[in-house]
């Protein structure tokens, strides 16, 4: 298997067709087609049924794809690494974080660490919770960021903070008008539900279901930030993690909730003694983490003050 033969196939997925393969490779659509079905020949398998003209991927075409596209990402970060000499020269540190942390946290703990080591490459990714825990045991990552509990004997774990979930409405809602909303507050009302895996809607669901309020549950986001865009166009109400909510306080109107859903952020490693770029980062996610909650406080002060 030739990586040509694997660029052809990815050129394609991404193009949708022969043609349009054949322009992203700068080749022509004879030699694109034919790399293609020289990699299905070598596999023994057919990644693509032809039908009416079509190409549409089959079962065995989605899980090569998935390879393929994992060996071909590596290759492109290895070529970026070779060519930033400064990174060579430097090292480079990994991060992975859940999407609260990584929109809410991550930006400007970079910020801070890029300041003290300007030739170090920083590659951030935003995943799912096992993704940020089996990355970082297997050494995909150098640290993660994530919402606790979290049970791995691999892992070290050390406390960042912890905080309240906050009521997100759309800016004048009937009930933007109090100062804080209970759960009995929201029956009946359109709620945005997070992702079903994310432990935030685990709780959400449990403390209603716990105080038999029932809400209108056919909405549904991916992500905290996908959930306060849709609130943000007045579809619904929900309850998410403070550190996206207060980036979207010109558009929102973020109320505190009670009884309180409290959500713990930790940084996580694999054990064993540190190397400097983790133990620097560990400790500018912790100052930017003080930030945050120090901001968050008086925001929520503020409110508490208000007549």
């Amino acid at each position: 298997m030739k990586i040509r033969q694997m660029q052809a196939l990815r050129a394609l997925v991404q193009t949708g067709t022969t043609s349009g393969a054949a322009q992203l490779l700068h080749m022509t659509q004879s030699a694109a087609s034919k790399l293609v079905t020289q990699l299905e020949t070598e596999l023994g398998v057919d990644v693509f049924d032809r039908l009416h003209g079509r190409l549409v991927m089959t079962p065995e075409g989605r899980a090569i794809y998935a390879d393929v596209d994992r060996i071909l990402s590596a290759i492109d970060d290895l070529r970026a690494k070779t060519q930033d000499i400064g990174a060579l020269n430097g090292g480079a540190i990994r991060i992975a974080a859940m999407p609260a942390l990584g929109y809410g946290l991550v930006p400007g703990t970079i910020k801070r660490f890029i300041g003290q080591f300007p030739r170090i490459r920083c590659v951030a990714d935003v995943v799912g919770r096992k993704d940020v825990e089996d990355g970082v045991a297997i050494g995909r990552y150098d640290v993660g960021l994530v919402t606790l509990p979290l049970q791995n004997d691999v892992l070290s774990v050390l406390g960042l903070a912890s905080v309240d979930a906050v009521c997100v409405l759309p800016k004048g809602h009937r009930l933007a008008r109090a100062r804080r909303i209970v759960a009995e507050d929201l029956a009946n009302e359109v709620f945005i539900s997070v992702d079903p895996d994310a432990l935030l809607r685990h709780r959400i669901d449990t403390l209603f279901g716990e105080r038999r309020v029932r809400r209108s549950l056919q909405l549904q986001a991916g992500s905290t930030v996908l959930a306060c865009h849709m609130v943000a166009c007045g579809i619904g109400v929900s309850i998410v993690h403070p550190l996206i909510a207060f980036a979207f306080e010109p558009v929102l109107a973020i109320r505190l909730f009670e009884p309180a859903v409290t959500l713990d952020y930790a940084v996580v490693r694999r054990q064993g003694p540190g190397d400097r770029l983790t133990d620097a980062f560990t400790v500018l996610a912790q100052e930017e983490m003080a930030a945050i909650t120090s901001r968050l406080k008086l925001r929520r002060s503020s409110r508490r003050a208000r007549p």
